[in-house]
């Protein structure tokens, strides 16, 4: 596998946490092709790298081929799939793009992906879309399948926040480039001026970026075109039993996770209460 000449910038996260938005932010810096789900595709390639993980490296020399293709300099995709079973074996060949640990709150991206019909292990948009916990590298859990679809969504964003935390130790060894980000935070011009600079990248001219960024930061992406009813009522003890049984494998995990800004205030008040 050639290393790329390009500036890579990729995205490690779950579906439902904004990257859509993300790939028309990244658009206003000059030279840089940033793109969201381009083929070839993560998510057409992510069902058969589960059943053969070596799959992957197959389809990464595709895939950074095609990359050296695009004319610009700087390349970003914002696919959430690249995580989840992509990044590694790209590391493994020394290859250490530019990432993006983008999240949201827990709760709002797992009910998200339940309306969207998005459910891990158990529909065809969840085997392109979503990591799967029968397979090896994913989050532990036990019994997966006598979770609720809802749980089930629930597990697999813990999952990709899993990968994020894993991917920033080895970055951190490595002294490689990375950041923590909202599709929020994307919204203030200066904060997505301040990434692209992280990254290497910049504008040509301030003002017609600016106005660029306003038009993009006042859309609306890519809303669930159908809304999947949802009982709200059962929310809290569903993303409890989940974290217990996540508890069982990966403590220190789930210590992180009810420190982090993106879990229900509802949980670690619950968890308190219980100790």
């Amino acid at each position: 596998m050639n290393k790329p000449t390009k500036n890579l910038i990729f995205t490690v996260t779950h579906g439902r946490t904004g990257t859509t938005m993300l790939t028309e932010a990244f658009s206003i810096f000059a030279d840089t092709c940033s793109v969201h789900e381009p083929e070839p595709n993560y998510a057409t390639a992510l069902p058969r790298v589960k059943e053969n993980p070596r799959y992957a490296l197959y389809f990464l020399d595709k895939k950074l081929k095609e990359i050296e293709h695009t004319t610009s300099s700087n390349y970003v995709e914002t696919s959430n799939v690249f995580g989840k079973g992509f990044l590694l074996p790209l590391l493994r060949q020394g290859i250490f793009p530019n990432l993006i640990f983008l999240n949201r709150d827990f709760r709002e991206t797992a009910k998200s992906l339940y309306k969207r019909g998005s459910t891990p292990m158990r529909t065809k948009r969840g085997a392109h879309f979503s990591a799967d916990p029968r397979v090896p590298g994913s989050l532990p859990i036990f019994s997966p399948d006598t979770l609720t679809d809802y749980q089930l969504c629930y597990w697999g964003v813990l999952d990709s926040y899993f990968r994020q935390i894993e991917a920033k130790k080895i970055y951190d060894q490595e002294g490689k480039r990375y950041h923590w980000a909202t599709a929020d935070d994307f919204h203030d011009f200066d904060f997505t001026i301040s990434i692209g600079s992280h990254f290497g990248l910049q504008v040509e001219n301030q003002d017609s970026a600016r106005a660029a960024h306003s038009e993009i930061a006042s859309k609306h992406h890519n809303p669930n075109p159908q809304e999947r009813k949802i009982h709200q009522t059962s929310l809290l003890k569903e993303e409890l039993e989940v974290i217990d049984r996540v508890a069982f494998f990966n403590p220190p995990f789930i210590d992180e996770v009810l420190s982090s800004s993106f879990i229900s205030s509802e949980i670690t008040s619950e968890i308190a209460n219980l100790k």
